[in-house]
């Protein structure tokens, strides 16, 4: 069995190093602390997480909180890849990850009374408005978290720049002639949604373009099926009354340019299509779209909560935002 010993001699630092690495003791560098967790796992080192947890009064435990049913949990591409950069960097701090949800031991429980039981030290929060008084319980206990969904007040979020982004995707189809430009919203009960739609109203008002309700369309969710919802509704009430389409997810501006495909419109020689997420289909379908830098927001939200968990106070304001970039691919054209 490899020993804290073994990984002192093969890291260079002393045992007295090493444990308070493992412990999060305040007074040893980030650079320290990664290079002995990579020669501990690259040994097979496993510390004992009861032994840590009686030692240092920590249980070492952050509760990822989200819904599947919701369509915003590790089944969401989005919130997966966040999920993942963020579990990366936590677990390099020696933190553990359990999910938190509404049922404990086969009993309905909240979500705070979840969070109590399984003993977390932070919560990794990714909910909508949809969840209400229920997340907001936790949001106001003393926990320890941060959101990469909602804003909450006097609590930190990581969260990418949707209006600026949209502000991007949108003064590319401008600069190709694009004045007719149609826009298809996420749920507006979302944080990102409204987010983007006002973007896309505030750069019609900007460029002195007049606003058309008829142009404009909330999908219900981030799914294809209510994309495709989305796309059939916009083309029946507005066919050959925009020569471009915003749509603010990418499976949405996917779902819309098969929708177009099948009544005889082609992208982009009918209609430019520009989406905003960059999933990894985008590249292979050629879907010119707003790319949010998901790595940087799970690594960053997992910095922001450790800090907490250590009892520091995180280098970052409350409300952080990520900035995007514009992907351009075939899905766009100029008619200039």
């Amino acid at each position: 069995m490899v020993t804290i010993y073994d990984v002192a001699v093969a890291s260079g630092f002393s045992p007295a190093t090493v444990s308070k690495a493992f412990n999060s003791y305040p007074g040893v560098s980030a650079e320290t602390i990664e290079k002995i967790m990579d020669t501990a796992k690259k040994l097979g080192y496993l510390p004992n997480i009861t032994a840590r947890s009686l030692t240092t009064k920590k249980t070492w435990l952050v509760g990822m909180l989200f819904s599947e049913e919701l369509e915003t949990g590790l089944k969401h591409p989005h919130f997966g890849e966040i999920f993942s950069s963020a579990q990366i960097r936590l677990s390099k701090s020696g933190y553990d990850v359990i999910i938190i949800n509404n049922s404990y031991n086969g009993e309905n429980i909240s979500y705070l009374d979840h969070c109590r039981y399984r003993g977390v030290e932070g919560v990794f929060i990714a909910a909508s408005a949809q969840y209400g008084q229920a997340v907001q319980c936790v949001v106001d206990s003393s926990i320890n978290l941060v959101s990469v969904e909602m804003v909450y007040p006097g609590r930190y979020s990581v969260i990418s720049e949707n209006y600026k982004g949209t502000k991007l995707a949108l003064e590319h189809l401008y600069s190709l002639g694009h004045r007719k430009i149609a826009c298809i919203t996420g749920p507006l009960h979302t944080m990102s949604a409204p987010e983007r739609y006002q973007g896309y109203i505030d750069f019609l008002s900007e460029k002195g373009i007049k606003y058309d309700p008829k142009i404009v369309v909330e999908a219900q969710d981030y799914t294809a099926s209510a994309g495709l919802k989305a796309a059939i509704k916009l083309l029946y009430a507005a066919k050959g009354k925009f020569t471009a389409l915003f749509a603010d997810y990418d499976e949405t501006a996917y779902a819309a340019i098969n929708y177009f495909a099948s009544n005889g419109l082609k992208v982009p020689d009918d209609i430019s299509v520009i989406g905003f997420d960059n999933l990894s289909f985008s590249e292979t379908a050629g879907l010119t779209t707003v790319s949010q830098d998901r790595d940087k927001i799970g690594y960053i939200a997992a910095d922001i909560l450790i800090a907490q968990m250590q009892g520091h106070t995180p280098g970052y304001d409350f409300d952080t935002r990520i900035p995007t970039s514009l992907i351009v691919r075939s899905s766009c054209r100029s008619i200039t």
